[in-house]
């Protein structure tokens, strides 16, 4: 029996922040599914979607809707139901106090969030589930898959090529070493500055071509 991947619930505040939703839901499409399964619940999106709509007000109903309908359409497992919060220890902040239940209901393998407070690191030892900040858990994925990580620092920067020459957001082309250290700068300033830092120190030593072209 091949077995099931790990599963990571992401907290409201890590959906909110477009760096931190990219990097951990485009790896784990990339993967097939496999390197982790992405979980959250309809009070996890409908916090995110809350806040997302307090921090830009301009927002068009298709953009804001049609991005909760990507992420559910890309993600048709994810959701989780059924759980009650007094099941499980109530958490520092009890507006945690959802998150947490939803997570030990399936159980989860991992809760990532950004709420150091309301949702301390040893909170779920008890319950099995390892609640980490994104910067651990997107550290702990390279450990494990390396080459994934890669892969989708090179998409990123893929992306951020197509999107400037679309958009004609700088007259003089930037090289993929530019773009790829904005794609890191994005990184840290969302709070993975170690993982940043790690993918920087790989990049180092994995691209050859670069390298290559600089010297010519």
């Amino acid at each position: 029996m091949i077995p099931a991947p790990p599963s990571a619930f992401l907290d409201a505040n890590v959906l909110f922040s477009r760096t931190l939703r990219d990097w951990i839901c485009l790896i784990a499409l990339d993967s097939g599914h496999t390197a982790y399964q992405v979980r959250w619940s309809e009070d996890v999106l409908a916090e995110w979607v809350y806040r997302m709509r307090r921090a830009y007000p301009d927002l068009t109903d298709h953009a804001l809707g049609g991005l909760r309908r990507r992420l559910e359409t890309s993600f048709p497992d994810a959701m989780i139901t059924g759980y009650t919060p007094t099941e499980v220890p109530q958490p520092p902040d009890l507006n945690d106090w959802h998150v947490l239940a939803a997570a030990a209901s399936v159980p989860v393998d991992f809760l990532v969030t950004c709420d150091k407070h309301g949702l301390p690191p040893d909170l779920g030892e008890d319950l099995g589930i390892h609640v980490l900040d994104p910067d651990r858990f997107l550290n702990l994925v390279a450990d494990r898959h390396p080459a994934l990580v890669r892969q989708r620092l090179e998409g990123q920067i893929g992306y951020d090529r197509t999107r400037q020459l679309k958009t004609r957001l700088v007259e003089i082309s930037q090289s993929d070493v530019d773009l790829r250290e904005t794609a890191l700068d994005r990184l840290q300033k969302a709070g993975a500055a170690a993982f940043a830092e790690r993918l920087r120190a790989m990049a180092a030593t994995a691209l050859p071509h670069e390298r290559a072209r600089a010297a010519n």
